[in-house]
């Protein structure tokens, strides 16, 4: 889904996070905030942490079904 085109990705308020650029990893300027491994998003860190679950253009968490991040196209 991401490899191609550019996504903003918001917080679940709308507020701007960071972007994928037909990648994945969601960056801020130049740091790593997110590794996308299929449907699932990590901490782009050495630990990987889990974050959650993406269904669609959302990203969610897989304990408590919050609502994370949000992607979206350009």
């Amino acid at each position: 889904m991401f490899e191609t085109g550019r996504w903003n990705v918001t917080d679940p308020t709308g507020k701007h996070v960071g972007v994928v650029e037909g990648d994945e990893f969601v960056r801020d300027g130049e740091h790593l905030l997110y590794r996308i491994d299929g449907n699932e998003l990590y901490s782009a860190g050495p630990e990987g942490r889990l974050y959650g679950f993406i269904e669609g253009d959302l990203v969610i968490a897989p304990a408590t079904s919050a609502l994370l991040l949000r992607f979206v196209q350009e």
